[in-house]
């Protein structure tokens, strides 16, 4: 463990500069001892130049061999040590006090800072009282708020149940004009069907008996010239006919496909007015007005349908007294292709 400097190594420093006719100072004496501080070593040099004091003047009332001239110039080196110790010490304390005095500055500036630290600390502490204020003052609206938003989702929801209850009737009547539809498309199906069947027929019948009549205008042609430019007039006239009938097929098949297409519209015109019925949920007098048009487009759709069916049934209808035409013209052909063959049996 390192020991601070002690009075007597000061002392014996200041007897060693003092022989070597040096003056002790404050920091002669700690080159000399090599270690030290200013604060440390100047009272014990000030107790060694009192007692430097002492010890001449004891010596001075007893005999000694040490000559005035060197009592002399020990006393004034001691004058002049004292003098410098003085200025040396008022030095120190000076340091002293500027490092005292800068110490209360710094002090004071620290509780200046300190008092503006609490102010700010009030001023926070009071800015945090009116922000809990606030924010207990924005809790409450918030409940009300809250309460409102409850109470307005329960008017919500009661609206809503009668909104479904609306829709699910529309729905109902939505799914009856889907059926009536669906009955619509199945007969006229059904009539389409039964058409193309008997036309099917008829013109396999007729096809058989040309082949028939042309092998027997081939077998009388070489005899019968007349009768088989007259029977060949017949056969481009009733090819005509045919012609024309096949016209009227084609056109019937074309107004088959326009019925199809206007139950696809129908089919539209329902899908937008299913989309209109799921709208409801939204405003209920836009189901009121969507509910409507769905009817209105239902009857339409349901009109049309039967306009469709009964185009159909009259076009059926003209078809068959076209085919009997054709069946009546066939069995004249074939009377007069009989009577010219009979001659020649």
């Amino acid at each position: 463990m390192a020991i601070g400097v002690q009075a007597s190594d000061v002392w014996a420093a200041a007897d060693a500069l003092l022989q070597a006719g040096e003056q002790p100072t404050i920091e002669r004496v700690r080159l000399h001892m090599g270690r030290g501080s200013p604060n440390t070593v100047g009272p014990h040099l000030k107790a060694w130049f009192r007692g430097l004091s002492e010890r001449l003047v004891g010596g001075q009332g007893r005999a000694t061999d040490i000559p005035d001239a060197v009592t002399r110039a020990v006393a004034q080196v001691w004058e002049q040590a004292l003098a410098a110790a003085r200025e040396e010490w008022a030095l120190v304390s000076t340091q002293e006090r500027e490092e005292l005095s800068q110490a209360r500055q710094q002090i004071a500036a620290d509780q200046a800072e300190l008092a503006q630290e609490q102010v700010r600390l009030r001023i926070r502490e009071s800015d945090l009282e009116a922000a809990a204020q606030s924010a207990r003052t924005q809790a409450t609206a918030a409940e009300e708020r809250l309460r409102g938003a409850e109470r307005q989702a329960r008017e919500d929801a009661s609206t809503l149940k009668t909104l479904n209850q609306r829709l699910a009737t529309v729905q109902e009547q939505v799914a009856a004009g889907q059926q009536a539809l669906r009955e619509t498309q199945a007969a006229s199906r059904e009539a389409l069907a039964a058409s193309e069947a008997r036309h099917a027929a008829h013109e396999k019948r007729w096809l058989g008996e040309i082949d028939t009549q042309r092998q027997a205008l081939k077998k009388a042609q070489e005899e019968l010239d007349r009768t088989r430019k007259t029977a060949e007039a017949t056969v481009e006239q009733f090819q005509a006919q045919v012609a024309n009938f096949q016209s009227q097929t084609t056109q019937l098949q074309t107004q088959v496909t326009e019925g199809q297409a206007q139950l696809a519209q129908a089919r539209q015109d329902h899908d937008a007015q299913a989309r209109r019925s799921a709208s409801a949920e939204a405003n209920i007098e836009t189901l009121a007005a969507q509910r409507q048009a769905a009817a209105e487009a239902a009857q339409a759709a349901r009109v049309q349908a039967e306009q469709s069916l009964s185009q159909l049934i009259t076009q059926n209808d003209t078809l068959r007294e076209q085919l009997a035409a054709k069946d009546r013209q066939i069995e004249l052909l074939m009377q007069v292709t009989a009577r010219k063959r009979r001659p020649n049996s």
